[in-house]
């Protein structure tokens, strides 16, 4: 998974490179598309595989709110302020 992550950055950013490249040359309906394309891939397919691939281990118990659970540290805050 890390290596497909690294690979589809890579794809984007060349795909991206390439369509300022065209748009440079004046060949601007292939510069809007490979920068399209390129933007496309990257907030649809690699942000998500890159989030599934970054958090898929991590400990996500801290952060859920338990209203059962006492916090001793939020007790104190509210009784010194």
């Amino acid at each position: 998974m890390k290596y497909l992550v690294r690979i589809l950055f890579v794809v984007n950013l060349i795909g991206f490179a390439a369509g300022i490249y065209f748009h440079f040359q004046e060949q601007l309906p292939l510069s809007k598309k490979c920068i399209g394309f390129s933007i496309f891939g990257l907030f649809f397919v690699f942000i998500p595989l890159f989030l599934i691939y970054r958090f898929s281990k991590s400990d996500r118990s801290k952060y859920i709110f338990n209203p059962t659970e006492k916090n001793e540290e939020l007790e104190d805050w509210m009784q010194n302020n």
